[in-house]
């Protein structure tokens, strides 16, 4: 009984069974090709998110010693500090858009 299985085919790996036809081929070709495609955009976004979470970590801490150092040069002067806020918002605000723009083209 299981060599008449065995002969049959059942059980056996598909290129054991005989000849794949054309078509067959083609389906195989196409499958493992759109894998291999997603396998790769996976990796490609897995790495993107990786790059912006370590652009985002370093940016932070580029915020807050632009922070610390407008505080310093400021030294309680109101016009001073007024001024450097400024500065400090815009850096604030272009490092934040830097970061939400990085992969789509438009970022660093």
């Amino acid at each position: 009984m299981g060599n008449e299985l065995m002969l049959g085919g059942f059980g056996q790996e598909p290129e054991r069974r005989g000849r794949l036809t054309r078509e067959q081929r083609e389906l195989v070709r196409r499958a493992e090709h759109n894998r291999d495609a997603l396998l790769f955009e996976a990796k490609k976004q897995e790495f993107k998110a990786a790059l912006r979470k370590r652009a985002a970590d370093s940016a932070l801490y580029d915020i807050t010693d632009v922070t610390h150092l407008a505080q310093q040069l400021a030294e309680g002067n109101p016009y001073l500090a007024q001024q450097l806020d400024g500065i400090v918002k815009t850096f604030t605000n272009e490092t934040a858009r830097d970061i939400r723009n990085f992969g789509n083209g438009t970022g660093f």
